[in-house]
């Protein structure tokens, strides 16, 4: 049997993991990084129980009641805002171009500032996890502190860059992959639907579905990604015209 099919796999894997190459290095984290952020949120969107109640009290008494897999949850937003600043810092790099700033480099400089976003999130979600974490606690007026501190102006700058970090960030990312034509259409129209969902989305099952779709169209990116060669990765992205459409065969003149 040849081998040689066999051996040129291998020989692709062991040079897509050769870390010791920083152009290999930053192509590959930049792939893995675009596949794992939407997993990462997707994961925790399943885990995260369904705590977001008006009745503050009631919402205190449901994270009381899935202490654990609030935690977690929480844990794993984090992690995935983490990596999705790793991936964004990548986007800023793959979508360079011959002449000046491009609209990919902006949506991942967007992109990081969103990613940002979660360790807000975090942080007031872990506030509620304390709330209910020790004893002795009057959790009626906790829940009366939280109702009156529902939705605050000092909390504008966090919505301000989810708007413009995720939603905003995500839907030039899509335009841009479509300008350059590093993705097939279906991967930036989702990740342009991600974005949109995002925005208008609430509640926990609409999460889910809006993170499967920027799982794919993301993951169809980062996968693109991992797929370049060096030389390609290297090259700037350009603007590319769609092609151009056939015209039509001029008729042969009538026999007379």
């Amino acid at each position: 049997m040849d081998a040689r099919p066999s051996s040129g796999i291998n020989h692709q894997e062991a040079q897509l993991l050769k870390f010791s190459d920083a152009r290999r290095l930053g192509r590959s984290l930049t792939g893995i990084c675009l596949i794992g952020a939407p997993a990462l949120f997707l994961i925790a969107s399943i885990v995260q129980p369904d705590t977001d109640h008006k009745n503050k009290l009631r919402e205190l008494n449901a994270i009381a009641a899935h202490k654990g897999t609030y935690l977690a949850s929480g844990l794993l937003y984090l992690l995935a805002g983490i990596v999705l600043i790793a991936a964004a810092i990548g986007v800023i790099r793959l979508f360079r171009g011959p002449r000046g700033v491009t609209l990919g480099q902006i949506s991942g400089a967007l992109l990081v500032l969103g990613g940002t976003v979660s360790f807000g999130w975090y942080a007031l979600g872990a506030a509620e996890y304390e709330m209910v974490n020790h004893t002795g606690l009057d959790r009626t007026a906790l829940a009366t502190y939280l109702h009156k501190a529902d939705s605050p102006g000092s909390m504008a700058p966090l919505f301000i860059l989810f708007l413009l970090g995720v939603v905003l960030g995500t839907i030039l990312l899509a335009i841009a992959s479509r300008r350059v034509r590093i993705v097939p259409i279906w991967a930036s129209v989702a990740i342009a639907a991600a974005g949109i969902l995002g925005f208008f989305g609430n509640g926990k099952g609409v999460q889910i579905v809006d993170f499967a779709i920027l799982l794919v169209g993301l993951g169809a990116l980062g996968w693109r990604a991992l797929a370049m060669s060096d030389e390609e990765w290297e090259a700037p992205r350009e603007r590319t015209a769609p092609p151009a459409a056939t015209p039509p065969p001029t008729p042969a003149p009538a026999s007379t």
